[in-house]
Parts: structure tokens; sequence; C-alpha cells
């Protein structure tokens, strides 16, 4: 039997829960709101909702999240970091990775999610491998895997962002991809066999569902189909797409996904039987 893939949520899906202006939810109360409300065993957290927050609040999200079992996994660094540009900037980049890394490792997180800035060239590419290469020693100091996402000049076409990866190595570089890059690309499904087998977790974008409970755009049942026929069973981070309260929309969501991971497991049998 295939492992189970873990259902987690990314923290930005609940923005409008958290500013509202009538009894918001506190940051450290979101673990509790993931698993009791939504039923997920995991939280992920954009760096933007911890703008200026002291490191006591890190430390009290973590031990929130540890005691109601829905760990933060993944810090996610909103803005694209810029390892393409000259020395200053790429200096203050490695400075922000090494701060990001140590935020992670006080979270409790096993990955930080990263958008790059565009990179347009050979010569660039070899120059963020560099610079990533150089970075994770220090990610290793805090068991922190950095994941990137398909986002920044050629690293949207897919195959680049293998490249990049393959250049980087070692077991602390992976993929971040998301079901809407892999929508947008116009050949879902190729894209997510290319990219999964180097992603130790993937964003599961949510637009929302229609009368028949049929989600919006794609199905989230033949993602699921795409992903285990290539061995994916990591991390998949839910993350509400639409602009009104889409906590129903994530909980059919978890229905559907889960749904849809007991029916590929149920078919494994008998495909290893005629096999």
């Amino acid at each position: 039997m295939q492992a189970q893939m873990l259902l987690a949520l990314s923290a930005g899906s609940l923005r409008g829960a958290l500013t509202r202006a009538k009894s918001p939810l506190a940051l450290h109360d979101l673990p509790a709101f993931v698993r009791e409300e939504l039923d997920l065993r995991g939280l992920n957290l954009p760096t933007d909702l911890l703008a200026g927050r002291p490191p006591a609040d890190l430390d009290k999200i973590r031990d929130r999240a540890d005691r109601v079992g829905c760990p933060c996994l993944m810090l996610m660094e909103t803005e694209p970091l810029d390892l393409v540009g000259a020395d200053a900037k790429q200096s203050a980049a490695m400075e922000r990775l090494r701060r990001l890394g140590t935020a992670a490792h006080r979270l409790g997180c096993a990955f930080l999610g990263l958008k790059l800035k565009d990179i347009s060239s050979s010569a660039q590419m070899d120059r963020v491998a560099t610079g990533l290469r150089a970075a994770l020693p220090e990610m290793d100091r805090w068991e922190v895997n950095l994941l990137l996402e398909p986002h920044g000049g050629v690293l949207e076409k897919g195959e680049p962002l293998v490249e990049l990866v393959k250049k980087v190595g070692g077991f602390r570089i992976g993929a971040l991809p998301s079901f809407l890059h892999a929508h947008q690309s116009g050949q879902m499904c190729d894209m997510l066999r290319r990219l999964a087998p180097y992603a130790q977790a993937m964003i599961a974008e949510i637009r929302g569902f229609d009368a028949k409970g049929e989600h919006a755009d794609w199905s989230l049942e033949t993602c699921i189909e795409t992903l285990r026929a290539v061995g994916f069973n990591n991390m998949l981070s839910l993350e509400w797409s639409g602009k009104t309260d889409g906590v129903k929309h994530l909980i059919r969501a978890r229905e559907v996904l889960t749904e849809a991971l007991r029916a590929t497991e149920a078919a494994q049998p008998e495909e290893e039987e005629a096999a």
C-alpha cells in the first residue's frame, strides 16, 4: 500500500479571518482551527503574515501547533529572492536566506519555499545555482530543505526548474510545483508528471466548487491520479485562491482529495495483482 499524502493548509487561505475587524483569528490559534475545523494535519506560513513579529511569537505558534497535532511544515517566502542581481543584492538575498532558515527552524518547519527573481540566461542560472549551493550548509544546520517554485522567467517552463535543482544538487533542494502553475502551462498532467519526482511538497490551489460539487477549472481527482502514478506521496498544501471566505471550499476540497486518495489506494492491489 502506498503512503498517504499529508494534507496541509497554507495560512494565506485564512487571511480574511486573520484580518477581519470583528473577532479576528489570532495567528497562534491557526493550528487549532486548521486541525479542528478543517481536519488538516499541517500548516504552512507565508512570511508576510509573520512580518514584524518577535521570535517569542514564532515559539508560541510552534508550541500551539505541536500541542494540537498540526505542526508547522513550511515557511513560504512571499517576495521573489534576487540571486541574479549585483553583488550587493545577492549578498542581501543570502542574508535573507539565513534569516528565513533560522525562522523556519524556530517554527519547526522542515521546508522553506522560495520564489526566485526572473532568470533569463544560462549565466544567470549558474549564478543562482552557486548562491543556492552556498546557502545549503546553513540550511543543513537548521535541518531545513529549500523548495523552489516554478516562478521567475525560464523557471516557469518546468524543465529549467529541474535543471536548477540538479545544478544545486544534494538532498536539501527540491521543487515546489502547484496545480495552478500546471494548469496555466496548458498541459496540466504532463507538467505535474515532470515536476513531481523532484518535489517534496506541492501547492494545491482551490478555486471553488459548482453546484454539483465539482472543482472549477481542473479536476482534483485527475491531479491525484497523476501524482500517484509517478509515486508522489509527499505533502499537499491546500491554498484557497478566492476572495471570499473559503472555509467551506477548503472542507469540500479536503473531502474530495481524501476520497481520491482512498480510490487510488483501493485500486493499487488490483494493479499489482494484474502485473
